[in-house]
């Protein structure tokens, strides 16, 4: 493998997908070819873009309009694309994001319709080139369960995890439209199985994708 290997986490609110990539970095850590993986967030990663994630997330002064929040999460795209992702590429390395251009369309394109998705993947292929994911991991799950989920969850919730219900079933479609038009590069986890099953799914998978890295 030259050029690298880009993985991805996509999912809604509740998923587990937090759980899921925690998981991987630990059992990561314990490989002999460890240095050879980078984690990456979106929004985040460096300095700015952590900045950018707390004005899109947490900024409790001036809440942004649609546009201005799709047009943060793009700003802080290029600059994790540029500064991260394509350099650890280009050395080989695999890059495992959690989230990444996906969560774009199911958000900001069919929550909160800002423009189409097809529009939002020309923007994106303006800013950032042809980068994407060669594999995303989508953990599939309803609205209804992940509302149950979070009332349980104890830790603050932060200005998109509180939309209501109908934005997120708006989310639930969006990651249902990508993934059945990107089969290719999608593998769809049901969210509903226990963690530890989760994981099994996915180590499975990445063994056949990335073998000779998990040593």
């Amino acid at each position: 493998m030259n050029k690298g290997y880009f993985i991805s986490f996509e999912g809604g609110e509740a998923c587990g997908k937090s759980t899921q990539i925690k998981k991987l970095k630990e059992y990561i850590s314990t490989l002999s070819q460890k240095d050879k993986f980078i984690f990456v967030r979106e929004p985040g990663g460096t300095p700015l873009t952590e900045e950018l994630r707390r004005l899109i997330l947490n900024y409790e002064i001036d809440k942004p309009l649609p546009m201005t929040e799709l047009l943060l999460f793009c700003a802080a795209r290029v600059e994790d694309v540029e500064k991260c992702i394509k350099p650890a590429l280009s050395q080989g390395k695999i890059v495992i994001a959690d989230r990444f251009y996906d969560s774009t369309i199911a958000y900001q394109g069919m929550a909160r319709k800002v423009m189409s998705s097809e529009d939002i993947l020309d923007l994106t292929k303006k800013i950032i080139g042809d980068v994407k994911p060669d594999l995303t991991f989508y953990l599939q799950i309803s609205p209804e369960e992940a509302f149950k989920r979070k009332s349980k969850m104890s830790e603050g919730l932060d200005r998109i995890e509180q939309e209501g219900i109908e934005f997120h079933k708006a989310v639930a479609k969006g990651y249902d439209y990508i993934s059945s038009i990107e089969k290719e590069r999608f593998y769809v986890l049901d969210a509903n199985k226990s963690p530890e099953e989760i994981f099994d799914e996915i180590v499975t998978v990445l063994r056949t994708k990335i073998g000779s890295y998990l040593k």
